[in-house]
């Protein structure tokens, strides 16, 4: 089988399709971004790349025969101010100063093209490891009661609305209160804001973190992402549960999400993106 390439940014995930790929006797080769992809990678063929080397990014997917790419993993904007290009980079400069407009799905589409361009196949996660999509239905013993149901039905017309213009794929909702949503900060930073918001003067737990895909998703990048850290700090938000789109969204680490959701008793749950809660 031709082998991947695994663009790898931070957090398990660029690992869990490295061994899934592996299970399936496919060769693959790591492309680590330094300061966001983890150590855990190099237990895998693997390369290191800096912030502004786009030019031996794509000289070491040549010379490892990667058709195929996939690009998984969270990362942060960086600043272009600090960045030190190579040739490649320089060379594609028109094209960067274009990525620093836009949301997020808009600058990722435009680097999936990017790759094309030069020859390559921008691959979904859920076509290559469909496992490590969220089911549908409950994922932990928990289940969420009426109120969580209201929740997660208005986090969803949320989620869709902000999706319209590129903005945000998650949402926490408190009583049929939208106290968060998500900007360019991502889910975790949202959560951690969450903790010093509790004038909704309610003892308990309450509320629901809702995550699901733009309606305009390109379905290949930059999926909805939940892990044991987002169970963690959902937890200490003193939230209810979590909803995310069944199929849609990606877990790292399933199982030491489930424990961990099981453990402080969170409900986490797949819901179809249109509302259904069934």
């Amino acid at each position: 089988m031709e082998k991947l390439g695994i663009i790898s940014g931070g957090g398990g995930l660029p690992c869990d399709v490295a061994r899934a790929a592996a299970a399936d006797n496919r060769p693959v080769h790591l492309i680590g971004i330094e300061g966001e992809a983890e150590q855990q990678i190099s237990e895998f063929p693997h390369s290191w790349v800096k912030w502004g080397e786009i030019g031996r990014l794509f000289s070491i997917l040549r010379e490892e025969n990667c058709v195929d790419v996939v690009i998984i993993g969270h990362v942060k904007r960086p600043d272009l101010s600090q960045v030190r290009m190579d040739l490649g980079a320089l060379k594609l400069l028109p094209f960067i100063m274009k990525l620093k407009t836009g949301g997020d799905n808009s600058i990722l589409s435009k680097i999936a093209g990017l790759f094309e361009d030069k020859g390559h196949r921008v691959c979904s996660v859920l076509d290559l490891v469909p496992s490590l999509a969220a089911d549908l239905g409950e994922m932990s013993n928990s289940k969420p009661g009426a109120s969580d149901h209201d929740d997660i039905g208005k986090g969803l017309e949320v989620v869709a609305a902000m999706g319209r213009f590129d903005v945000g794929q998650a949402v926490v909702v408190v009583n049929s209160h939208v106290i968060a949503v998500e900007g360019a900060e991502g889910t975790d930073q949202m959560l951690e804001r969450c903790q010093s918001l509790r004038q909704w003067g309610r003892k308990g737990r309450h509320g629901v973190l809702v995550k699901a895909p733009k309606p305009s998703q390109d379905r290949r990048i930059d999926l909805p992402t939940i892990g044991p850290k987002t169970v963690e700090l959902a937890l200490a938000a003193n939230l209810a549960g979590i909803a995310i789109a069944a199929g849609e969204t990606l877990i790292a680490d399933k199982s030491a999400m489930m424990e961990a959701a099981n453990k402080g008793k969170l409900f986490v749950r797949g819901v179809n993106i249109t509302g259904d809660l069934s």
